[in-house]
């Protein structure tokens, strides 16, 4: 079929008048050939040998190769050009690179980046190199136990290779005298604030009370990054973007409390709301309620705080109607285990998003506040482990 298509191609070149440009480049662009290639005649054989039925179903590829064709045939020689044109500037088919790659032009106004000097002897950056390194060796010192670390040691390093695992947490008074000698650098709470605020998450703090008095608990994050080298550098990078930005930002951390109970009443807070969020994601599981001891795992890891019976009895008190405590039998003959549903849902199957777990989040917030209003906080007993079957 193609050799009797090309055939008669050839027979009917002798009176056919040579094509214009715009037809020329027209069968090109159909062909799926670059603008201004010069395909010879073995190479429009080829086409045409691959194309064979989309020739004979589309006419418009048709006479496109029958315009190729006829210009093939009438040139000279394969170097030969196309038709002439007064208009048309020649392009390259391959764009030539330069033998210098082009510099980036900063935009005109903008700041200059600060320099690497500058950024490490910020007072910030020299604050947070400090913490995080106390803070690993605290962590080192927590998991080793009984080997003692002393301050020459070559085994102390801040990319110590076992060391580097171990997050380390210290109440901000037993941090402040080394940070400062280390620093040359008072730490203020604002300073503090804007360290914690750009470490994005390599650092985070809470309140606690401790012998009496409130105090900031700073902990370490290595999940993230663990090597001390690529956490300052991280630190540096935030830094330096805020420096050009002329702007630090600040770490969301509550007021100081003033006793005992409102420290308490945090982290109730954050313990409801992190086993809110759990149960919420659970149900898009289809699993509305989940064994206690897997929410109080995923309330360890999201805030770092344990809870425990007493916590757990004030929880369920003060999250009266927002969750439920109920034994259940996961299958048949398997021993009864206690599960934590969510409660005041519209049914079954609702799922809640952003702004229902905060309405949740503020009436769990009013229950604590008017407890500590009243001086105590209610606790709640959970419910007896039944003897018989448990009935679904």
């Amino acid at each position: 079929l193609v050799q009797a298509q090309t055939r008669w191609w050839r027979s009917s070149l002798s009176h056919c008048v040579i094509p214009t440009m715009s037809e020329y480049s027209e069968a090109l662009r159909v062909l799926g050939f670059p603008k201004g290639a010069q395909p010879t005649e073995k190479e429009l054989k080829r086409c045409m040998e691959r194309d064979a039925l989309k020739v004979l179903q589309k006419p418009r590829m048709s006479a496109a190769y029958t315009v190729l064709m006829q210009y093939t045939s009438s040139r000279k020689s394969k170097q030969a050009a196309p038709p002439a044109n007064n208009w048309m500037v020649p392009v390259p088919l391959l764009r030539e690179q330069p033998e210098t790659p082009p510099t980036k032009k900063r935009r005109t106004g903008s700041p200059d980046p600060e320099s690497p000097e500058k950024v490490q002897t910020h007072p910030a950056a020299r604050i947070f190199k400090c913490l995080d390194e106390e803070l690993s060796r605290l962590g080192q010192k927590r998991w080793v136990g009984d080997i003692d670390w002393s301050e020459g040691s070559p085994q102390v390093s801040a990319n110590d290779v076992i060391g580097a695992r171990y997050p380390g947490s210290a109440p901000l008074e037993k941090l402040r005298n080394v940070a400062e000698a280390g620093a040359g650098q008072q730490l203020t709470m604002e300073l503090l604030k804007q360290v914690l605020a750009m470490a994005s998450g390599l650092l985070s703090a809470r309140w606690v009370w401790i012998a009496g008095a409130p105090d900031v608990l700073i902990l370490q994050n290595k999940e993230i990054l663990a090597s001390a080298s690529a956490r300052r550098a991280r630190f540096g990078e935030e830094l330096a973007l805020f420096l050009v930005r002329r702007n630090f930002p600040s770490y969301a951390l509550p007021p100081a409390p003033v006793e005992e109970l409102d420290v308490i009443c945090l982290d109730l807070t954050a313990l409801f709301s992190a086993a809110d969020q759990f149960l919420a994601e659970c149900r898009l599981l289809r699993r509305p309620a989940m064994p206690l001891a897997e929410v109080r795992q995923a309330v360890q890891n999201r805030t770092d705080r344990v809870l425990n019976q007493q916590l757990l009895m004030q929880l369920a008190a003060l999250s009266d109607g927002l969750l439920d405590f109920r034994w259940a039998r996961p299958k048949f003959q398997a021993p009864a285990q206690l599960d934590v549903a969510q409660l005041g849902l519209a049914n079954a199957s609702q799922l809640l998003d952003h702004r229902q777990l905060e309405e949740r989040l503020a009436t769990f917030r009013a229950a604590a506040s008017s407890a500590v209003a009243n001086g105590s906080l209610p606790c709640k007993e959970m419910p007896p482990e039944p003897i018989a079957k448990v009935q679904f």
